[in-house]
């Protein structure tokens, strides 16, 4: 049996807008979203997650799970076809 741990959802939203205040604050130029952000970092500044991680202060399975809900939003919503 697989048992895995996640952070709880209230919390990772707490630590992305944590971020997203964070680069307000500091301005990179890339934009105030996560998305926009995230992007920055990794292909602009070629920051690896490790570094990434280290950079925001945050474990590596917390990025992950960072990067995951990021994801997860941009997926759409179900459009269910029907007929031919």
């Amino acid at each position: 049996m697989n048992i895995i741990n996640t952070i709880a959802p209230a919390l990772i939203e707490d630590i992305r807008l944590s971020i997203e205040k964070q680069y307000l604050q500091q301005p990179t130029g890339c934009g105030g979203s996560f998305g926009e952000i995230l992007c920055f970092e990794i292909h602009e500044n070629g920051l690896t997650f490790m570094w990434l991680a280290e950079k925001w202060g945050i474990s590596l399975p917390t990025l992950g799970e960072l990067i995951h809900d990021h994801c997860k939003r941009l997926e759409p919503w179900p459009l269910v076809k029907h007929g031919n």
